[in-house]
């Protein structure tokens, strides 16, 4: 049989996404399997799509400069007037029916007027209903349903009622949810039945044994309840302080669950770590995981984590968790919407390493009944059964395929030596890892420096960044900066035989390297990689030096290898900011003696001559606490924007560099948000101290200009110029300005965002304690609006104050709306308004009014 899989963007990353990803792999080794995506938003899916499987986007959506709008803002994709005309086809009471429009509606029915295919499925309401409506009857119509019955609006499920009678069959991924549309819409002549979303086996599956880290990993969306996880992780965390809590995806709630973990001061515990491309690498990292939806159609990420042996703690709510957790067997079910009721699951399983261990064990065992090889088999049997045609016999072992995709040609494996191996060709035991090709080289690139190694006979390649390293064993050699070896180091022949050398990596200093593969002279980048971190975190008291390799991915998906290296180094293990002072807590590697005149000096960046010492005794164990003073670090530089290292420099004159990086995570940058303190001298411009890590995750300070504090009393803004193209922003302060003090207005959001347009000071009358701040901004010079005689639009402003060159945000909450009005153009008066925002910004709305609709508005 032909198969179609319609899916709404296949290039994005979310449940149904990796759901339809491993149905069409399952199938595709016995069936023709076709993936149609509506949307393509990027050039290449995140998730890989199987060689085997054909994917067909109908309409491209990659955002060119300067796009046209249609209705309601509909964006002119591929230059089609029809794309900004809503749609007819699709229904609009699908919550993605603003993305839909005319040009999609042609699309679909071209392609099910023409497919070739003996089965369409549908997966989300939207299409399901495009598929009753339009697919010919020839082809057999099945519906998937990938949420459950409670989560469709009324209006919704008004239109499904009415249209899903005409499709052959409609899949739920529960009984429970069958039995709800059973219950709730009855479909005559539709079968109706279940089958769970199934969940190939990842590449390698782990213990947890010795990792204290919990992972979850989904949407950070309101229904998934991840604010009730951190508050359930921070009930439990003094009285288990070595454990840590990863939050793996991106959505809505990414910035409130950043403040709310800022609020529980848990930013050394709580990390959110945005979205990861192979899910199986990311519970590899973890002990058990955990799961706090409110509500759940199916828990594909309960299956994943299973697969990958961790048992999972899940919130009992409807449909899903119930029907894959096998209660205190492979996981925990807690209360829903409870979270007492978590804190007391994940402290059961963080307390008790042999029940994690046993689950461990069961969550392996039981979730082989999601494996495609069982799962595959019910569809097959539904679709012959609706074509007319005959159930191929059962698969024979090799199939279906255990992966969405065939095995990497590059294997990393990092382990808690710090060493990284990559492995290039075959694989033993791996299914189809033939194909996979040794290079003649592979080379490591950074900032000018050029490393050469050549893999071992059986496709390995070790990266070593530590002193330890003198060997390099059987063919492997190393070419220094430059490309021509150093003293002290060699170029591998490839001819077998060890060589000794001093330092095989010399060249291999901190930072981000580029990893190449070299093919008959031809230089690529490692793209196709799979990437198996354990041993993780690595202990501080058993560490003796910083010598780490941590493999990673960049924004393009290429092979990327972080490389920490340090003879000496003090690993951040807490930062703490409270009544004022900044404390840093960690431990020295190696250190096995006291050293009670040991300090931690920050430095400036840009003037190493320009200091601060704080003390910071060491320990016997190699424990330090300091305790940064904001006030002396700004002192005599207030107002200024600069980056301050940190470095712990011991009684004997050693230096060692401050950091976080054991855990074998990169990127905190973007993971670890701490607060500032604030520092307000008497007189002149503020500053705000806030603790930051750099890019290669060494802890040192920001200090930025802190806004004076003014209270605005009001903002008047008003139309001016020829035809009102132009706004006069008039902002009375509610104290005199003070000298020295620039003023801006910069857009948040709308047209121009990211401009700053200056405000100049009045000169201040005798007698009045009241600033005035004016200035203009361009409103109709901007593409958006050309061509539009009537116009209605609004801009998020904020206004900043400082010295120049360095302005910091100045709230404006106590502002009241006002609105001003100027005769436009012809029967059109245009009128401005502005009103404060909850943060402190301004809303200003633009908009063009109809005198003779105004008055009738008026009248009525």
């Amino acid at each position: 049989m032909k198969i179609a899989y319609l899916i709404n963007d296949m290039y994005g990353i979310g449940g149904t996404v990796r759901t339809v990803a491993n149905q069409a792999a399952a199938l595709s080794a016995r069936h023709e399997v076709e993936i149609v995506s509506v949307f393509r938003h990027r050039a290449e899916p995140v998730l890989p799509v199987p060689a085997q499987v054909s994917l067909r986007p109908l309409v491209d959506i990659r955002q060119q400069d300067e796009q046209s709008t249609g209705v309601d803002g509909r964006p002119l994709y591929e230059g089609s007037e029809r794309a900004g005309l809503p749609p007819l086809l699709f229904p609009v009471e699908d919550g993605r029916s603003s993305t839909h429009s005319r040009l999609t509606d042609d699309r679909l029915e071209e392609y099910l007027a023409t497919t070739d295919a003996d089965v369409v499925v549908g997966t989300r309401p939207g299409l399901n209903v495009v598929i009753a409506r339009a697919a010919p009857r020839r082809v057999v119509k099945v519906g998937q349903e990938h949420l459950t019955y409670e989560q469709h609006s009324r209006e919704l499920r008004q239109v499904l009622a009415t249209e899903y009678p005409n499709l052959d069959a409609f899949v739920t991924v529960t009984e429970a949810d069958a039995r709800t549309y059973a219950e709730r819409m009855p479909m005559p002549g539709v079968r109706l039945l279940s089958i769970p979303n199934s969940v190939p086996a990842p590449p390698f599956t782990v213990n947890g044994h010795n990792s204290r880290t919990i992972v979850s990993a989904g949407r950070l969306a309101p229904s998934k309840r991840h604010d009730l996880l951190v508050q359930a992780f921070s009930m439990v965390s003094d009285e288990f302080p070595d454990w840590t809590l990863r939050i793996y995806g991106r959505g809505s709630r990414r910035g409130a669950l950043g403040r709310l973990v800022g609020s529980l001061g848990l930013q050394d515990r709580v990390w959110l770590m945005g979205p990861h491309p192979r899910v199986e690498e990311a519970w590899a990292q973890g002990a058990f995981a955990a799961v706090t939806s409110s509500e759940e159609p199916f828990g594909m990420t309960i299956v994943e984590a299973m697969r990958s042996g961790l048992p999972v703690v899940s919130t009992d709510c409807p449909h899903g968790p119930a029907s894959i957790i096998r209660d205190r067997e492979d996981g925990l079910l807690v209360p829903n919407k409870s979270a007492p009721g978590i804190a007391e699951g994940l402290a059961q399983l963080m307390g008790d390493d042999q029940l994690r261990r046993r689950m461990s064990s069961a969550a392996l065992t039981d979730s082989e009944r999601f494996d495609p090889a069982n799962v595959v088999r019910m569809h097959e049997e539904l679709f012959a059964e609706l074509a007319g045609a005959g159930v191929p016999s059962p698969p024979t072992l090799s199939l279906p395929a255990p992966r969405p995709e065939p095995p990497a040609s590059c294997r990393v494996e990092a382990g808690p030596d710090g060493v990284a191996v990559l492995w290039f060709g075959l694989v033993e035991g791996v299914a189809g890892s033939d194909a996979g090709r040794i290079p003649e080289r592979v080379v490591l690139t950074k900032s000018g420096r050029r490393i050469e190694l050549v893999p071992e006979a059986d496709g390995r390649v070790v990266v070593d960044a530590s002193r330890r390293a003198t060997e390099v064993r059987d063919g492997v050699g190393a070419i220094g900066p430059g490309g021509s070896g150093g003293p002290g180091e060699s170029s591998g022949s490839g001819s077998g035989g060890s060589t000794t050398v001093a330092a095989p990596l010399k060249g291999l200093v901190t930072g981000e390297w580029h990893v190449f593969r070299v093919d008959g002279g031809v230089e690529t980048p490692v793209r196709d990689v799979e990437i198996h971190q354990h041993g993780f975190p690595m202990p501080t008291a058993d560490t003796e030096e910083l010598s780490l390799v941590v493999p990673a991915r960049s924004a393009k998906g290429r092979l990327v290898l972080h490389v920490r290296r340090s003879a000496h180094h003090a690993e951040i293990e807490h930062v703490e900011i409270a009544d004022g002072l900044i404390t840093v807590q960690g431990r020295v590697l190696g250190r096995q003696r006291p050293d009670a005149r040991a300090r931690l000096v920050v430095r400036l960046r840009a003037s190493a001559q320009t200091r601060r010492e704080f003390p910071s005794a060491v320990t016997a164990s190699g424990e330090f606490t300091a305790v940064i003073d904001p006030e002396v670090v700004v002192r005599g530089r207030e107002g200024d924007s600069e980056k301050w290292q940190m470095r712990l420099i011991l009684s004997d004159g050693t230096e060692c560099t401050v950091g976080r990086h054991l855990s074998g995570v990169v990127g905190y940058k973007q993971i670890i948000e701490y607060a500032s303190q604030q520092v307000r001298p008497a007189r002149g411009i503020g500053s705000r101290v806030r603790p930051y890590y750099t890019v290669n995750d060494r802890l040192g300070l920001l200090t930025a200009p802190l806004a004076p504090t003014l209270p605005v009393d009001r903002v008047r803004v008003r139309p001016v110029g020829r035809r009102g193209a132009r706004l006069r922003f008039e902002v009375a302060l509610g104290s005199p300005v003070p000298e020295g003090t620039a003023f801006a207005l910069e857009v948040v959001r709308g047209t121009n965002a990211g401009q700053r347009y200056p405000l100049e000071a009045l000169p201040q009358h005798s007698g009045r304690q009241e600033g005035r701040l004016v200035g203009t901004l361009p409103l109709l010079q901007h593409n958006d609006y050309r061509g539009l005689s009537v116009l209605r639009a609004s801009w998020q402003l904020r206004l900043k104050a400082g010295p120049a060159g360095a302005l910091a945000k100045v709230g404006a909450k106590a502002v009241p709306d006002q609105t001003a009005r100027r005769w436009s153009h012809g029967a059109y008066v245009r009128s401005v308004t502005v009103a404060p925002t909850g943060s402190g910004d301004m809303k200003v709305t633009v908009a063009d009014v109809h005198v003779a609709e105004a008055l009738n508005r008026r009248l009525r």
